[in-house]
Formats: structure tokens, C-alpha cells, sequence
């Protein structure tokens, strides 16, 4: 009875997801001239679409070596190359069902019980544990990574962020997000909010041995400089493909806001928010609406097209389980 009622409020909250979706996205196509929208579309540049993908999966590879740095047991950086594009995949194609850090910590628990990782001499108390950490320190230091190019930039981007706030105090976003995000810091690392919780103690356990770690820290955070520039850069090169006066100034600028506002949990993967801030954000610099929510379309589709290769990692995943071997 607990897990049906378990189903039917996650089946209740995907829908009521989708909902808030196709709600946003109809209201922003009510708003636009969709003739417009769809000339905009066709003018994309083949090559720049490649490009990218490309980027994307070249991120994605720096994001594999930023987790390796992180998983409290040796794992091969192709194995774990293959455990990100999966998790990538359920991100972007099986959203409000089994998230990707879920499916990314399962299989990172199954790798680490074959190498008898998270025994009782460990750090660890169970390798499950420590997928899950590795997990959420992974994502924490990419969020560090975000909020820092933030904050470096906003001295330079004023005038853009002036030019957005002339309807919504968007200038002082960045500001409060880095404060909020700094707080929330302090509570996890400082005072171990929760930490009576058998599960969230072991977890303690790990973030706390992984702060004396500060050389595999400091290279994590660089390697998450990398991949937000290259994300940046994958955006501006999709601008191009399309024509858009925009500089990587003005992205540098808006897209972590963009990225920071589609994580907001109340649609799927981002899907209406996402469009929303291009145009908000975007309009301040003079891009038109119909642009805007084109960029947006490109770019959703660029790492939507990029998550196939999950798929396949997928499959062979499977394939090797059933058989008897995981390679």
C-alpha cells in the first residue's frame, strides 16, 4: 500500500510538471509570431549544431574526470565516462522518472561492491553511501564552479543586467544567489545539518574526509571552469548558427541565471522555464522573442541529440550485466 501511494504521488507530480510545462510554453508561443519562430529555426547552421554536440560530449568528458577525482575508490575513467553518459541519458530522456545522479550513484555502488570498496575499515560504511556523495559532491562543485563565473563576471555585465531589470530587479539575482548558496554551505559543512540520520552521517563522514583533500578539490573546480565555459561557448556557437547579434560577454553573463532558474523543480528538464529566461534575459540586449526561444530550442535539442550515445552505453551496460561481465 505504502508503494503504490509512493507511485501515485510521483505519478501525480510528473503530470502536475508536464502541466506547468506545456502551460509556459503555450503562454510564450501565444506571445510569439511562430512564422517567425520557425523562419529563425531553418536558418540554423548545420555545422554549428555539430559543434555543439561536440562541446557537449567534450564537457561531459571533463565532468567524468571531475567525478573520478571525487569517487572514494579507483574507477577507470572510461567506466565512469559510460556510468555519466547513462545517468545523461534518463536526464534527458526519461524525465520525472529515475533521475540520472540516481542511476549514476546505482551503478557507481555496483562497480565499487566488485571492488570491495566501502568495507568497514572505510571512510565509508557502505559503497552506496559513497556513490551517492561522490554524486552530490560532484554536482556541488560544479554548482561552485556556476556561481563563481557568476560573480566574476557581474562587475562587467552591469550594463546588461541593467538593461534587465527594468521590469524585475534581476541585478541583484547573482548577489543573493551566491549569498543563499554560501549559507547553505555553511549549514552542510559546518554544522552537519541532519547528521542524526544514520544515512546523512555516513555521507558527513565522506564530504568531511574529502575537505582535507584540497588538491583533488582544487582540480575538480578547475575542470568545472572548463565545462561551464565550454557550455557557454556551445551556446554563443549555436547564436552564431543562427544569426543572433549576441557576444559571449552577455552569455558569460545570462546563462548561468538561464541554467540556475531551468533547475527550479516545478517543470520537465527545465522545459517553459528555460524558454522564459532566454527571452526575459536575452530581450534586455535586444534579441527578439522568437530568437530567443529558438537559441533555447537549439540548444535543448544540441544535448538532447548528444544523450543518444547514453542510450547505446545503456544497452551495452545491460547487455554486458545479463552476460555475466561488465567491461
Amino acid at each position: 500500500m505504502a508503494r503504490a501511494g509512493r507511485i501515485l504521488a510521483k505519478t501525480g507530480l510528473l503530470a502536475l510538471k508536464i502541466l506547468v510545462s506545456a502551460s509556459l510554453v503555450a503562454f510564450l508561443l501565444a506571445k510569439v509570431d511562430r512564422s517567425s519562430l520557425f523562419a529563425t529555426l531553418r536558418q540554423m547552421n548545420p555545422s554549428a549544431f555539430l559543434a555543439a554536440i561536440g562541446l557537449y560530449l567534450g564537457a561531459a568528458f571533463l565532468s567524468t574526470l571531475r567525478w573520478q577525482l571525487l569517487v572514494p575508490h579507483p574507477i577507470g575513467a572510461r567506466r565512469l565516462f559510460s556510468m555519466y553518459l547513462i545517468g545523461s541519458f534518463f536526464n534527458n530522456y526519461l524525465p520525472g522518472g529515475v533521475g540520472g545522479d540516481a542511476v549514476k550513484a546505482y551503478y557507481l555502488s555496483k562497480e565499487m561492491k566488485r571492488y570491495g570498496a566501502g568495507g568497514e575499515d572505510s571512510v565509508l560504511y557502505s559503497s552506496l553511501t559513497g556513490a551517492i556523495a561522490s554524486v552530490f559532491m560532484d554536482r556541488y562543485v560544479g554548482l561552485s564552479a556556476l556561481i563563481a563565473i557568476s560573480v566574476a563576471v557581474f562587475p562587467f555585465g552591469i550594463r546588461y543586467l541593467e538593461g534587465a531589470s527594468m521590469e524585475w530587479p534581476v541585478i541583484w539575482a547573482i548577489p543573493l544567489i551566491a549569498l543563499a548558496f554560501l549559507s547553505v554551505s555553511v549549514l552542510i559543512f559546518t554544522f552537519r545539518v541532519g547528521e542524526r540520520v544514520r544515512f546523512l552521517l555516513n555521507a558527513y563522514r565522506y564530504l568531511h574526509f574529502y575537505r582535507s583533500q584540497r588538491k583533488a578539490l582544487l582540480k575538480a573546480f578547475a575542470y568545472s571552469l572548463a565545462i561551464q565555459l565550454l557550455g557557454v561557448l556551445s551556446v554563443y556557437i549555436l547564436s552564431k548558427g543562427l544569426h543572433l547579434p549576441l557576444s559571449f560577454l552577455s552569455l558569460l553573463v545570462f546563462l548561468p541565471m538561464i541554467i540556475l532558474f531551468s533547475m527550479i523543480p516545478v517543470t520537465v528538464s527545465g522545459i517553459g522555464l528555460r524558454e522564459g529566461a532566454f527571452v526575459f534575459l536575452l530581450g534586455s540586449t535586444g534579441v527578439s522573442p522568437e530568437s530567443a526561444i529558438s537559441l533555447s530550442i537549439v540548444w535543448f535539442f544540441s544535448v538532447f541529440v548528444a544523450g543518444v550515445w547514453g542510450l547505446l552505453e545503456y544497452l551495452r551496460y545491460k547487455k554486458a550485466v545479463f552476460g555475466g561481465e561488465v567491461q
